[in-house]
C-alpha cells in the first residue's frame, strides 16, 4: 500500500507511523488492517516531514528531512520493487503525487506488475484518465479505481470492491 501522511498526528512519537497519523489517515490504516487478514501488508507512507517511511517504523527513529528529490527516487524504486512481487497493490495519492510517481512512470510500473494481481488506484479523475489500464488487464489483473473527491482517500464502495476482489483471488 502507498498513501500519504495526514496533518493530524498523535503526540507520542514512540509508536509506528501507521498509528501516529490520524484524521483522514485512519481510513488507510483500517484498510491495511482489513487486508492483513488475507496476507502480509506493507504500508508505505509519503510524509512531508519524514520522506518515504513504512507504517511499522517508529516515528522517533526518524528525523525530519527536506530532500524531496531523494523521496522521489525512493518512492519510484519502492513502487517498482513492490509491484513486481505483490498480489495486491494499493496506491491512494493526491493528484500531484499520483502524477509524479505513477502516471509519469506507468510503463515501468505495469511492465513489472505481477500477473493476476489486484490493483486499487485512487486519485483525481484526470490522473486516472492519464493511464492506460489495458496493459494491466492483459496480465489478468483486477483493477479497482476510486476517483478521489476532496479529502476522501477511498470510498466505502471502492474499499468493499477491493476486499471482494482480494477474497476472490485468494479462494481461486
Amino acid at each position: 500500500m502507498f498513501a500519504e501522511d495526514a496533518g493530524t498526528t498523535r503526540e507520542e512519537t514512540d509508536i509506528p507511523f501507521e498509528e501516529f497519523y490520524q484524521g483522514g489517515f485512519l481510513t488507510i490504516s483500517s484498510l491495511a488492517d482489513q487486508l492483513d487478514e488475507y496476507g502480509d501488508v506493507e504500508l508505505h507512507i509519503l510524509s512531508e516531514d519524514f520522506g518515504l517511511v513504512r507504517g511499522e517504523e517508529t516515528v522517533d527513529k526518524f528525523l525530519p528531512q527536506d530532500q524531496p528529490e531523494r523521496e522521489d527516487e525512493a518512492v519510484l524504486s519502492t513502487v517498482l520493487e513492490r509491484t513486481a512481487d505483490s498480489d495486491v497493490v494499493v496506491i491512494l495519492l493526491s493528484s500531484s503525487r499520483f502524477d509524479s510517481f505513477v502516471v509519469s512512470n506507468w510503463k515501468q510500473i505495469v511492465d513489472r506488475a505481477k500477473p493476476d494481481s489486484v490493483w486499487c488506484l485512487g486519485a483525481a479523475r484526470s490522473s486516472l484518465d492519464a493511464i492506460d489500464f489495458g496493459q494491466l488487464q492483459q496480465k489478468n489483473c483486477e483493477i479497482v479505481t476510486y476517483e478521489r473527491v476532496g479529502v476522501a482517500r477511498i470510498s466505502n464502495e471502492a474499499r468493499e470492491e477491493l476486499l471482494e476482489q482480494v477474497e476472490q483471488r485468494q479462494s481461486e
